[in-house]
């Protein structure tokens, strides 16, 4: 009798993200998962018929993670410009994992991802201009910041440069606090 098995496809994604993360893209295959999870490899491929649906699941997965994040500072009773400075730390912290386990060589170099490979996709950092967005909208309607722009133009404008800033750490976030400060004046 074939045996049951809780959650097959958290099992499969909690191991597959310790393979990553303990030894890197090159050792993540579907027979190294199989017995890690001590499941059968049709098992897996059920799941995920590729490698690349299996990488593309874990990402999806580990920016909700993050966003849930956000999420949470945005429900605290902080001002806009605390939250704004909170959700630009878990930026940071989020491209640096990020960088440091997906954007590698090993990854994009693969030929499964060289060919056709996984696309950007622009609504995940849509769902994080969305929440910045709304809480700018609430702030407004609080009368403690006034929007030029439109909260949708603005938020972007948030995102986009603190990615930039992540990216870029000559830019400090303090400096383009004091910028937001005036732009929301």
């Amino acid at each position: 009798m074939a045996r049951v098995i809780e959650n097959p496809k958290q099992l499969i994604l909690s191991h597959a993200k310790e393979i990553l993360y303990q030894q890197g893209y090159q050792k993540l295959s579907m027979r190294a998962l199989s017995k890690a999870c001590g499941i059968a490899l049709g098992t897996i491929y059920n799941y995920y018929p590729t490698k690349k649906d299996l990488v593309f699941e874990m990402m999806t997965d580990y920016w909700q993670h993050f966003l849930d994040a956000v999420t949470a500072i945005i429900a605290t009773d902080a001002d806009i410009y605390q939250k704004l400075n909170q959700v630009f730390n878990e930026l940071e912290i989020f491209i640096s994992n990020f960088q440091q386990y997906w954007l590698t060589p090993a990854l994009y170099g693969d030929q499964a991802y060289r060919k056709g490979g996984i696309q950007p996709d622009h609504r995940l950092i849509d769902q994080l201009i969305d929440l910045i967005a709304g809480e700018l909208t609430r702030a407004a309607a609080d009368n403690t910041i006034r929007i030029r722009l439109g909260a949708q133009e603005t938020a972007e404008f948030i995102v986009l440069n603190c990615i930039t800033m992540v990216q870029m750490p000559s830019f400090r976030y303090q400096s383009f606090e004091l910028f937001l400060a005036q732009l929301l004046e």
